[in-house]
């Protein structure tokens, strides 16, 4: 491995006359893993496609590129593998092309996958494998010739996170080896992580530091209040504010004397920087967007039976059980999060929901009744593949929509399809696409929304404003059951169903769920070394900036291990996170 040391000064990208870089300043150095945050069409690809050398700077200088192309480990978003080759052969073609000595081809390969996980399926096509495992068969062969440099391109985007966690752990393994690492993700609880950020918008750099010094700089004043305060929910028809779970935020370019009675200066928290970041890039085009982002809707809370509810299901595809013995159920006003790791029975259970297949045993209804076409007119459904017409233009699929439930696009979906005009949406960002699906899963004022990855793909300031939608929605009397892999978005929920294996393993708030599992955090100037020394001792390690967390770890056995370590440590003990805890719920169920 060569050490990479890459800087770039004032450097812009153009695609015709658009920029798609816009003056990036920064520096990516050895032994460090560096996250660009943004949204689609922020200019994370196209940084990555410049460090890669697959672009070059039409003005700014730089200096380390380009690097030889031999020391680079690139992972497209797409994940990068051959998919009409085996796992196998995925790995043998790249170590060819690298020209690796087969021995130790095959020694490096058994480690990475088994870290990965995918030692148990070498032998499958890559084309089979579930989009998390490409993931990390991607990143297995962006890191196999231990490059100097490696770019990932939001390698865990639509990732569980039990994959997500044993992608970290390939990510922060090349760089303890001394690589310099980059990936880009809209994940900003990951982007934690990561030793340094860079924060775009719209090819701009926001923002840059640890994820501590752009908290310590952000821009204007974020203040908050309980949703209980009737001047709180007066703020939410603003541009300018945005709710997380029962707390109103809201942002101020500049200090005011006049603060809306019961706000006092919010914490700061990477998210809502990042609100404000893009807040304050937006500028004066706020005040003019803040009543057509309002959504107003009659309270339709009638009843307080279940909207939705699964008893006791089990699902067998011949000797396969895909869901055994599974309850739930989401009440009007309600919001559900359905958790669960690539095969765990989430999208089983969402289809046996919506009578699109039929259980084994146990049962389902819609509304108190069997799910049919005529019940199925009362819902929402925004899957994961969108449901648009990639030909259509914005505003064609929207009209198509309200002409199926007979209804008329309303103006405030009417005014977003105008901004793209006649072009097909194929063109459209991924962000701005999930957005038009919601729009126009929600024309006829459904009783319940049923939403798969609602917000992959975009930024914290729609992803934020999306959800005060949600939120409207559901505190007017709508149910709505969503999937994610974003354990900021889990929290925003009411309620958690995690299913692991096709059963209930937790339910709950986060809270709840969290309260009975631990974690270590380790804290040390060598945190390379410990990760080592963890990673060889089989303890499942995440890396935490420069500290590293080690969920349901022992803490004596923790000391033992890391008893070689250089230096002063520190080893403490807390509560495990949401995404901890779910790896320690698959870990338990697989030993049983």
């Amino acid at each position: 491995m060569l050490p990479v040391n890459v800087r770039l000064y004032d450097a812009s990208v153009f695609f015709g006359k658009h920029p798609a870089l816009d003056g990036f300043t920064g520096a990516f150095t050895p032994g460090t893993v560096t996250a660009l945050i943004g949204g689609d069409g922020a200019g994370k690809s196209t940084l990555l496609r410049l460090l890669a050398g697959r672009l070059r700077t039409h003005s700014g200088t730089s200096e380390g590129l380009p690097v030889d192309r031999r020391n680079v480990g690139y992972q497209p978003a797409d994940s990068g593998v051959w998919r009409n080759l085996s796992v196998a052969e995925n790995i043998e073609f790249v170590a060819r092309t690298y020209g690796l000595d087969p021995e130790q081809a095959r020694i490096r390969s058994a480690e990475l996958l088994a870290l990965a996980g995918l030692d148990q399926v070498t032998g499958r096509l890559a084309g089979r494998l579930s989009g998390g495992m490409r993931q990390k068969l991607g990143v297995v062969l962006a890191t196999l010739h231990r490059p100097g440099l490696v770019l990932l391109d939001e390698p865990t985007t639509g990732v569980d996170p039990i994959s997500r966690a044993e992608l970290w752990s390939l990510i922060a393994g090349a760089a303890a080896d001394g690589a310099t690492v980059v990936f880009a993700t809209t994940y900003l609880d990951e982007a934690e992580r990561a030793n340094r950020l860079f924060l775009l918008g719209d090819g701009k750099l926001l923002a840059a530091g640890t994820p501590e010094e752009i908290i310590a700089h952000t821009p204007g004043v974020i203040s908050q209040a309980p949703l209980t305060l009737d001047a709180a929910r007066r703020e939410l028809v603003s541009a300018l504010a945005w709710r997380r779970s029962d707390t109103v935020f809201r942002w101020e370019a500049s200090p005011r004397d006049n603060r809306p009675e019961g706000f006092k200066i919010a914490p700061g928290d990477l998210e809502n920087t990042s609100i404000a970041l893009l807040l304050d890039q937006e500028g004066e085009q706020v005040a003019s967007a803040s009543v057509a982002d309002a959504q107003v809707l009659e309270s339709r809370k009638t009843t307080d039976r279940p909207l939705v509810e699964a008893s006791d299901v089990t699902r067998s595809y011949g000797t396969f059980a895909a869901l055994d013995g599974v309850s739930l159920r989401v009440l009007p006003g309600e919001v559900v999060g359905l958790l669960g790791g690539n095969g765990a029975g989430k999208t089983t259970l969402m289809r046996i929901l919506l009578g699109l297949e039929t259980t084994t045993t146990g049962t389902a209804t819609l509304f108190g009744e069997k799910p049919s076409l005529d019940i199925r007119r009362r819902i929402g459904y925004v899957a994961q593949g969108l449901g648009l017409y990639p030909s259509l233009s914005a505003i064609e699929n929207l009209d198509f929509a309200a002409s199926v439930h007979g209804v008329a696009v309303n103006e405030r979906a009417r005014d977003f399809a105008r901004r793209f005009g006649r072009n097909p949406i194929s063109s459209l960002p991924l962000g701005t696409k999930r957005n038009l699906a919601y729009l126009a899963a929600t024309l006829h004022h459904p009783e319940l929304l049923v939403l798969d990855e609602p917000t992959s793909g975009m930024d914290a300031l729609t992803r934020a404003r999306l959800w005060r939608d949600l939120r409207a929605t559901a505190d007017d009397g709508a149910g709505i059951l969503v999937t994610t892999h974003y354990m900021q978005e889990a929290a925003q929920c009411d309620r958690l169903v995690i299913l692991t294996a096709g059963e209930v393993t937790a339910e709950g708030t986060v809270t709840e769920i969290t309260s009975a599992h631990t974690s270590l955090t380790v804290t040390t100037e060598h945190w390379e070394e410990a990760f080592t020394l963890l990673r060889e001792a089989g303890v499942p390690t995440l890396l935490d900036g420069r500290t590293l967390r080690l969920p349901g770890a022992d803490h004596d056995e923790t000391l033992a291990v890391l008893a070689p370590l250089r230096g002063e440590f520190t080893v403490a003990q807390g509560t495990a996170t949401l995404e901890e805890t779910m790896m320690l719920s698959a870990l338990d169920h697989a030993s049983i």
